[in-house]
């Protein structure tokens, strides 16, 4: 049985959509205070160019949790996660924030879809997703682009 997690989330912000997108591509020391679940002890970046980067990522939960992902932001207003390799999800996992213009600012969609791995952490990993589900992916990327909108304005 496929551990499979499915969920969309939208929001609102006074950022426009590059400003959404540059924060979701920040990969310096300021990405655990935009995305907390990326741990700048584990941020490595690999390869990046001028629309993309190789990244990988952590954060210590029940031992380090870790994921490689390839983020391409080619596509205007969007960036798009997927993941190349993880001790937690598969590498058919992914993440996607694509962000239009609305009034002053933007309205924000995020979209994920995560297989976890058959093993502990994937389960853990799961069952955390599975119980917080919509509620901490929408207040996770709220939260992120808060600190955004305080660094912007």
């Amino acid at each position: 049985m496929a551990l499979v997690l499915e969920i969309t989330t939208s929001t609102t912000t006074p950022l426009t959509p590059e400003q959404v997108i540059s924060a979701a591509a920040d990969f310096s020391d300021a990405r655990e205070k935009l995305w907390p679940n990326s741990k700048n002890k584990y941020l490595r970046v690999h390869d990046r160019g001028a629309h993309f980067a190789e990244v990988t990522e952590g954060l210590r939960m029940i031992g380090v949790f870790w994921e490689r992902s390839r983020y391409d932001w080619s596509e205007p207003g969007t960036i798009r996660q997927t993941i190349i390799d993880s001790n937690v999800i598969s590498t058919r996992s992914t993440w996607e924030l694509a962000a239009t213009p609305q009034g002053q600012g933007s309205e924000v969609v995020m979209r994920l879809s995560r297989e976890f791995r058959p093993s502990i952490k994937g389960r853990v990993g799961w069952v955390l997703n599975h119980l917080a589900g919509a509620r901490m992916w929408g207040s996770y990327v709220r939260r992120a682009l808060a600190e955004a909108e305080k660094r912007l304005g």
